[in-house]
Protein backbone atom coordinates (compact mmCIF):
# COMPACT_ATOMS: atom_id res chain seq x y z
CA UNK A 1 0.00 0.00 0.00
CA UNK A 2 1.17 3.93 -0.65
CA UNK A 3 -0.61 6.58 1.14
CA UNK A 4 -0.28 9.81 -1.15
CA UNK A 5 -0.51 13.41 0.12
CA UNK A 6 -2.02 15.58 -2.50
CA UNK A 7 -1.64 19.35 -2.17
CA UNK A 8 -3.37 21.87 -4.21
CA UNK A 9 -4.64 25.35 -4.21
CA UNK A 10 -8.26 25.32 -2.89
CA UNK A 11 -9.04 26.78 -6.28
CA UNK A 12 -8.04 24.17 -7.73
CA UNK A 13 -9.07 21.04 -5.50
CA UNK A 14 -12.10 20.38 -8.19
CA UNK A 15 -9.30 19.23 -10.72
CA UNK A 16 -7.68 16.87 -8.53
CA UNK A 17 -11.16 15.72 -7.28
CA UNK A 18 -11.68 14.88 -10.76
CA UNK A 19 -8.78 13.08 -11.39
CA UNK A 20 -10.10 11.01 -8.26
CA UNK A 21 -13.27 9.87 -9.64
CA UNK A 22 -11.71 9.41 -13.16
CA UNK A 23 -9.07 6.56 -11.40
CA UNK A 24 -12.39 5.47 -9.72
CA UNK A 25 -10.47 5.98 -6.31
CA UNK A 26 -13.04 4.46 -3.37
CA UNK A 27 -12.16 6.47 -0.45
CA UNK A 28 -9.87 9.56 0.45
CA UNK A 29 -10.06 12.38 2.76
CA UNK A 30 -9.91 15.83 2.35
CA UNK A 31 -8.66 18.97 4.57
CA UNK A 32 -9.61 22.22 3.02
CA UNK A 33 -8.54 25.08 4.10
CA UNK A 34 -4.93 24.46 4.90
CA UNK A 35 -2.45 27.22 5.73
CA UNK A 36 1.30 27.22 4.84
CA UNK A 37 4.16 28.55 2.99
CA UNK A 38 5.18 26.74 0.34
CA UNK A 39 6.97 27.29 -2.74
CA UNK A 40 4.81 29.34 -4.33
CA UNK A 41 4.50 31.49 -1.23
CA UNK A 42 2.33 31.58 1.64
CA UNK A 43 -1.30 31.32 2.14
CA UNK A 44 -2.59 32.03 5.14
CA UNK A 45 -6.52 33.05 4.01
CA UNK A 46 -5.49 36.69 5.40
CA UNK A 47 -5.73 40.02 2.95
CA UNK A 48 -1.84 40.17 3.31
CA UNK A 49 -1.38 36.52 2.38
CA UNK A 50 -4.95 35.20 0.97
CA UNK A 51 -5.85 32.08 -0.32
CA UNK A 52 -5.09 28.35 1.06
CA UNK A 53 -4.95 24.76 -0.08
CA UNK A 54 -6.56 21.73 0.46
CA UNK A 55 -4.82 18.46 1.26
CA UNK A 56 -5.79 15.18 0.19
CA UNK A 57 -4.72 11.85 2.05
CA UNK A 58 -5.49 8.68 -0.48
CA UNK A 59 -4.23 5.33 0.34
CA UNK A 60 -3.80 2.75 -2.93
CA UNK A 61 -2.17 -0.29 -4.04
CA UNK A 62 1.03 0.21 -5.87
CA UNK A 63 -0.29 0.03 -9.29
CA UNK A 64 -3.11 2.44 -8.59
CA UNK A 65 -1.01 5.25 -7.05
CA UNK A 66 1.62 4.83 -10.50
CA UNK A 67 -1.78 6.12 -12.57
CA UNK A 68 -2.82 8.52 -10.30
CA UNK A 69 0.50 9.77 -10.16
CA UNK A 70 0.55 9.94 -13.65
CA UNK A 71 -2.48 11.94 -14.47
CA UNK A 72 -1.30 14.56 -11.36
CA UNK A 73 2.11 15.14 -13.01
CA UNK A 74 -0.12 15.37 -16.66
CA UNK A 75 -2.33 18.15 -15.05
CA UNK A 76 0.82 19.93 -13.65
CA UNK A 77 2.36 19.67 -16.89
CA UNK A 78 -0.90 21.71 -18.35
CA UNK A 79 -1.58 24.31 -15.77
CA UNK A 80 2.14 24.82 -14.63
CA UNK A 81 4.25 24.94 -11.54
CA UNK A 82 2.07 27.91 -10.56
CA UNK A 83 -0.86 25.56 -10.25
CA UNK A 84 0.18 24.70 -6.82
CA UNK A 85 0.18 21.05 -6.97
CA UNK A 86 2.32 18.79 -5.21
CA UNK A 87 2.40 15.37 -4.11
CA UNK A 88 4.42 13.24 -2.29
CA UNK A 89 4.04 9.32 -1.86
CA UNK A 90 4.52 7.63 1.48
CA UNK A 91 4.68 3.91 2.19
CA UNK A 92 2.61 2.03 4.81
CA UNK A 93 1.43 -0.95 5.99
CA UNK A 94 -2.27 -1.99 6.17
CA UNK A 95 -2.83 -2.76 10.71
CA UNK A 96 -6.46 -2.95 11.01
Amino acid sequence: MKVLLIFVDADHADDVERLLEDHAVRGYSAFPNVLGKGVTGRKLGTRAFPGSSTLYFVALSEGDCAGLCDALKSLRAQRGPEEGLKAYILDTMEVL
